[in-house]
């Protein structure tokens, strides 16, 4: 990717050096999978459940009676990045 093109060039930087988590060879990919799932829910393996209560800890408590929320509990990393990338390239 480096050198392809300027916008290549400045992903390269912000992902090896974000000023937050500091030099990493990989990272989660909070940000890009939510696109990619509107892209193709097939990457996801995703199940439903009744939304959790929220405690102000940040703990959790599983019900059984509110509305369903999704939960991704797989995705395929390496489809997601080459869509991606081909979509970066053209």
């Amino acid at each position: 990717m480096k050198d392809k093109n300027e916008l290549y060039n400045y992903l390269i930087k912000r992902f090896y050096n974000d000023g937050y988590h500091g030099k990493k060879e990989s990272r989660v990919i909070w940000d890009i999978s939510v696109v990619a799932y509107l892209i193709n829910k097939s990457w996801f393996d995703v199940s439903e459940i009744s939304c959790p209560l929220i405690n102000e800890d940040t703990s959790y408590k599983h019900t059984d009676d509110k509305h369903l929320i999704t939960i991704v509990n797989y995705l395929d990393a390496s489809k997601i990045f080459n869509d991606l990338f081909n979509k970066l390239g053209k």
